[in-house]
Parts: structure tokens; sequence; C-alpha cells
């Protein structure tokens, strides 16, 4: 599968479930969710985050299914927020977006199976978080390029400072700047940078390796390392920037600046 190609490859005719937002698919005991909105490079809707949802429940009551790959049709990962649809949302779908997405993190990073994140070309805010903030190990194209840029957009993103320290975290957030996958991967964003050639089969090899070890040892493993995040207030942290949301959502800051994303201007 080519880089350009993302897993846009995939039929929704091999789907487990048939979505209008994703495709759900299996290998033996390995899932995949594909954000499947590539006219708008996957971004992130509350039809999407609600189809989620959905297949999620399948990958933690089927015992059967032992990982989750999480992968992006079309030429992006994910683009984050569609803003097209939140500039049009009233204050309590507003909130409503606010509360899948949250449940959505949370459920991918307390998962009780590993999950993998299959990261091609760009992954921003929302993208950015779900591949390398909620998923457990994140295989990034050598092509694939990270940035957060909710203040450019007039809201709070999330605080990766967990995973990069506050000096690279701040720099990220106010900036809004890109940074590559190999970038990414000195910086310990992700698991692993390779080539675009490779993609596929190093997480092809990975999801394997996963589905072949001990479930209940793997499953243990990743509620010590939530329970230690949770210690160190990740939790409270997330709570948090929810209701700094709530404040911003009726905000000018926030319709400016969303509209100036949306018309590719400064504000």
């Amino acid at each position: 599968m080519s880089e350009n190609a993302g897993a846009g490859s995939i039929s929704k005719d091999d789907a487990i479930k048939h979505y209008e937002n994703i495709i759900f698919t299996r290998s033996d005991a390995v899932a995949t969710i594909t954000l499947n909105r590539p006219e708008r490079r996957n971004a992130l809707t509350i039809p999407l985050f609600e189809e989620m949802h959905d297949a999620l429940d399948t990958v933690e009551s089927d015992e059967s299914i032992r990982v989750l790959v999480l992968a992006g049709a079309g030429t992006a990962f994910c683009a984050g927020r569609d803003f097209k649809e939140s500039t049009g949302l009233t204050p309590d779908r507003i909130l409503y977006y606010g509360k899948l997405n949250f449940e959505a993190r949370d459920r991918l990073r307390k998962l009780s199976k590993p999950v993998i994140a299959r990261v091609h070309g760009p992954a921003s805010g929302g993208g950015c978080a779900i591949s390398t903030d909620c998923s457990d190990i994140c295989i990034a194209s050598s092509s694939a390029r990270f940035s957060i840029r909710e203040v450019q957009a007039g809201t709070v993103p999330g605080l990766p400072v967990f995973t990069l320290g506050r000096a690279r975290t701040l720099g990220m957030l106010l900036t809004g700047d890109w940074i590559g996958g190999e970038q990414a991967a000195q910086w310990g964003l992700v698991y692993k940078c390779v080539p675009d050639d490779q993609l596929d089969e190093t997480v092809k090899a990975v999801a394997e390796q996963l589905a072949a070890q001990p479930a209940m040892a793997m499953s243990y493993t990743k509620r010590a390392t939530s329970f230690l995040l949770d210690l160190a207030g990740y939790t409270q942290a997330e709570q948090y920037l929810v209701e700094c949301r709530k404040v911003l959502a009726d905000s000018k800051d926030r319709l400016e600046g969303q509209m100036s994303f949306l018309e590719k201007r400064r504000r």
C-alpha cells in the first residue's frame, strides 16, 4: 500500500460493520478502525465519534479481538476537528461534541487491548492527540507530520506535557508548528518512524506480535500506566480543559479563529 493511498484501499465490503464515517475491518485477532472522510482529511465530527464509540464497544466486548489499529483513509491520518461542522453547531451540540471527544480519548487510553496508530501524512489537533496521546504505540511514516493548532483556532488544546515535557509542549501548542515523523520519533512523541513503503508491514508486524502475547498481562500493563498518569493529574487536566473549552465555545475569539482557519487567512 502506498503512502498516498493511506488506508484508503480497504473496501467497505470487508467491513465488520458498515458505517458512513469509518471503516471497521478485522484480520484474525487484529481489528482496524479507519477514519474514512478522505475528502475532509478525516476531520473529526459528531457522527464520526458516534460511530467510533460503537466500534469500540465491539472491540472491547469481543475477546477474540486482541489488538486495535487506528488508521486514516486517503492522504492524511486526521486533520483534527472539522470546523465546517463546528462553526454551525448550537451551544448544546458543541458541548455534545466535547463529550464525545473526551470520552473517545479516554476509552482509547483505557481500552483493555493495545491500540496502535498507523500515521501517514498530517495528524493535526485531535488527530495528533488520538495518535500520540491516546494510542499505546504510534508508528509514523517518514512523511507523517504532527501539529497541535487549537490555539490558532481560538480554543484550548490537549496537553502532551506528560509525553514531551513543558518546553516542547508549549513550543508546539503556542506556535502551531508542524514537526515531521523523524523529529517526532526523536522527541519520543511516537514509538518509531519508518520509510513510507515500510509503514504497513511494520504496523502489521507489531500488531501480530502483540496479538500473540498474553492478553491479561498487556491489559494490566496498560492499566498501570494509566494509573500513573492519573496520579500525575492527567484525567483532572483533561476535565479542566473541557471546562476551558466551554468558556471559549461562544467567544468571538474562537469563532474568528475557526473562520480564519477555514478561509486560510491571517486573523
